[in-house]
């Protein structure tokens, strides 16, 4: 890992915990889940296979460029280090969804603000399938690198946490896929330039019996 990566909150999860590096085209080829529907309307995907292989930089979109060129993502090994209940307003998700908030509470301390359940014409706040992690400095190099590595880790772990998709300055990341570009919303939010929306397949809702750990769930949760 880079000076940067050891900066940040991954960075001082990884010294405490270890072992936990994946190469990204090993977890797109063998660890990851079909996509499910965007959130919003898609523009035509670009020619990729894998988020972990970047078309060439576009000049409308340099964010692809910048996402898929980032640190390759890390991969949760199953060692038994419970996940406490951190920033996320947990009420209202389901297991799954909790599981990946928790999940970057711990490995990104940086970040201060994770939303949750809203009312929403879309299915995936309202029923609990979302969260939307904000940037803090998200214009600068530093925000959208950290934005990257947030976006990496849960697409690294999308099989394990049941990622649906990853919307990132106006990129659209399916759990395995190519990568697609979203419409112009007009502003920073409505384009996902200032939070990283990161939905999954839910797992049904908590009981209160759940145990989150980095790498696995106790009990395990629905398919």
């Amino acid at each position: 890992m880079g000076a940067t990566m050891w900066a940040n909150g991954m960075g001082r999860w990884a010294a405490l915990a270890g072992s936990l590096v994946v190469s990204a085209g090993m977890i797109y080829a063998a660890d990851s889940e079909a996509p499910g529907p965007a959130e919003p309307p898609l523009a035509a995907a670009p020619a990729a296979t894998a988020p972990a292989q970047a078309a060439a930089p576009s000049t409308a979109h340099p964010a692809e460029a910048e996402l898929l060129a980032a640190s390759a993502p890390v991969a949760a090994q199953d060692f038994k280090l419970e996940l406490p209940a951190g920033i996320t307003p947990e009420d209202g998700l389901q297991v799954k969804t909790i599981w990946v908030a928790r999940a970057i509470n711990v490995m990104f301390p940086e970040i201060k603000t994770i939303g949750g359940y809203r009312q929403d014409p879309l299915k995936w706040h309202p029923n609990g399938l979302a969260i939307d992690v904000m940037i803090p400095n998200h214009g600068t190099d530093e925000g959208i690198e950290l934005g990257n590595q947030v976006a990496g880790l849960a697409l690294a772990n999308a099989r394990r946490w049941g990622v649906l998709h990853v919307i990132w300055r106006q990129g659209f990341y399916p759990g395995i896929g190519a990568p697609s570009w979203t419409a112009d919303y007009g502003n920073e939010t409505a384009n996902h330039y200032d939070h990283v929306h990161i939905a999954t397949n839910g797992g049904g809702y908590p009981t209160g019996r759940e145990t989150y750990y980095l790498g696995s769930m106790s009990p395990a949760p629905k398919a």
